[in-house]
């Protein structure tokens, strides 16, 4: 029987979605189909290795309707057990699909064991993947990527990945999508972008043996998306220009079928309240939350009251089976000194100007210097206006907070649940400390706070990190004023988190955090003990003066 292929066709993945014990998701995107037509290649699994006769055929339909993009569940197979899979063009598995730099060895998985894990479940957690800000790595900005092999052989029990917002940097299309009338041509323009970032084999060799939970954020539609001063239309409006809407319903579109079609089902059918997503594994709960569908920096909205809701709902259902819940927050709760974000963010309007002055100016030095800042600062005021901790966003904050330190001190009759929030964003990985001075959170009154980022961005300026670590002590959240976080330290290096959960005993959980940093031969470690969480002691240092950079 005649069957046809492309050797010379453009691919993305194969990658692993969301895995059980019993089954996993398989992810493949060809480019260049035409308009309306669907594609039939054939998966075979096979346990153990490729020699092993294959247990399952199974035909992965992909259609231009769905950006290229095709997607099927693994079923029907045995807990905590090695599997090898191949794609292939025929269905008589003769014609094998060229991976275009992945080895045979490359495209296997392994099931999670019955019940999740007994006592051990290592995870990777990561965010901020663009490549290009750091070429000079000897990996083509990869070098981080290029190590997960040798990271993930150290920590043999890891299982998946946390990507937590901007697995792609769509900003240099910005401008192109705000003129496109055409939505397929700017549906088109959202994918070169993924084409362009996910297709070194350095990235497609990890995941497409480790299955992974993804989370868009700003940079997978375009910087600062919903705190950009310029996407509104007039001053004082807090309604996106239409060309703004457009983009991002492109965007979203190329998100859904890019990264949401990996994970566990939403929590709002069909996507229509957003992507937030949770899932379980043993005792274990994680909270993918979607902080950028309804971002809205005017009207002070991270969140809807909806999408909390229903994550409220599906901790409800899961309880009796939970002890530790994981809240993966795309941007962090905590950053930097209150004052002088403030501070900043009221002036940069001018320094804004000033460069535009500079750029009117007929000189080629200065016309460079005004280009190097818009490419790689810019307005900052919707980085700055991004956290939690924000001023526009201390209502949502106060509500969240509310919710997990509720989780953490329950009412009588209820079985606590320690609560870890992983964050991403900022391109400094660290940590820091959420506290509540609420007397009804007095049992259990503080949460981590870990940041994991950048994966592949050129790290925050170590020169800037050493200012808001001089100036930061303690960050307030929210508007009551019931909540805090002490910033406990941060580094300037590209990263990758490992992420330990251990049952040490009975209703006893510890966490231990490995920071690996780009350079850096050893990692640097963490243990938070989740059961007996530090209290808060508030020590009443005199106030003299407020510390500044130089003395």
């Amino acid at each position: 029987m005649a069957f046809h292929f492309d050797r010379n066709c453009r691919l993305l993945g194969p990658f692993l979605g969301h895995t059980t014990d019993t089954e996993t998701l398989l992810w493949l995107h060809m480019a260049d189909l035409k308009p309306g037509e669907r594609r039939t290649l054939y998966v075979t699994v096979h346990p153990g290795d490729a020699s092993a006769r294959a247990v399952h055929k199974l035909p992965l339909i992909l259609s231009e309707e769905d950006c290229g993009v095709g997607v099927i569940t693994l079923s029907g197979l045995e807990p905590d057990t090695l599997y090898v899979y191949r794609v292939w063009w025929d269905e008589s598995c003769l014609a094998p699909l060229d991976l275009q730099g992945l080895e045979l060895s490359d495209t296997c998985f392994r099931t999670l064991p019955r019940g999740g894990f007994e006592q051990q479940l290592d995870f990777l957690v990561m965010s901020c993947h663009n490549p290009e800000t750091a070429v000079r790595d000897g990996q083509n900005g990869f070098a981080v990527w290029a190590q997960l092999p040798d990271i993930i052989a150290h920590n043999k029990n890891v299982r998946f990945a946390l990507l937590i917002g901007d697995q792609i940097y769509a900003d240099d299309v910005e401008r192109k999508a705000l003129r496109e009338k055409d939505p397929r041509k700017r549906l088109q323009l959202y994918l070169g972008i993924y084409r362009k970032y996910w297709s070194d084999p350095r990235y497609r060799r990890v995941l497409c043996r480790l299955p992974a939970y993804l989370m868009w954020d700003d940079h997978d539609v375009t910087d600062g998306w919903g705190s950009r001063e310029d996407s509104f239309e007039g001053a004082r409006s807090d309604v996106f220009k239409g060309s703004w809407q457009r983009m991002f319903m492109s965007a979203r579109t190329a998100f859904q079928q890019m990264q949401a079609s990996r994970n566990p089902p939403p929590l709002s059918p069909g996507f229509q309240q957003g992507f937030d997503t949770c899932f379980r594994v043993g005792r274990a709960g994680f909270v993918m939350a979607d902080l950028r569908s309804h971002r809205n920096v005017r009207q002070g909205r991270i969140w809807t009251p909806e999408q909390l809701a229903a994550v409220e709902r599906w901790v409800a259902s899961e309880r009796e089976h939970l002890e530790v819940l994981f809240f993966c927050s795309t941007v962090v709760f905590s950053h930097g000194h209150q004052g002088l974000e403030a501070l900043m963010h009221s002036g940069w309007p001018y320094v804004l100007q000033f460069f535009s002055w500079l750029g009117s100016l007929r000189h080629a030095g200065l016309r460079s210097l005004v280009s190097n800042f818009h490419k790689n600062i810019g307005d900052l005021r919707d980085d700055l206006n991004d956290s939690w901790g924000a001023e526009p966003n201390r209502r949502e904050a106060d509500r969240v907070l509310d919710f997990l330190f509720g989780l953490q001190n329950p009412p009588p009759g209820q079985r606590p649940l320690s609560v870890v929030v992983l964050a991403g964003d900022i391109h400094t990985p660290g940590y820091s400390t959420l506290y509540s001075s609420d007397p009804a959170h007095a049992a259990r009154p503080s949460i981590p706070h870990v940041v994991a980022s950048p994966v592949s961005f050129q790290p925050f300026s170590w020169m800037a990190e050493a200012v808001y670590r001089r100036l930061t002590r303690v960050v307030t959240l929210g508007e009551r004023g019931a909540y805090s976080a002490q910033v406990s330290h941060h580094f300037s290096h590209r990263n990758v988190v490992v992420a330990s959960l251990r049952h040490v005993a009975t209703e006893e959980w510890h966490l231990k955090v490995k920071l690996y940093l780009e350079g850096h031969p050893e990692p640097r470690l963490l243990l938070f003990d989740l059961n007996r969480s530090s209290g808060r002691e508030a020590i009443p240092w005199p106030h003299a003066r407020e510390p500044t950079l130089f003395g």
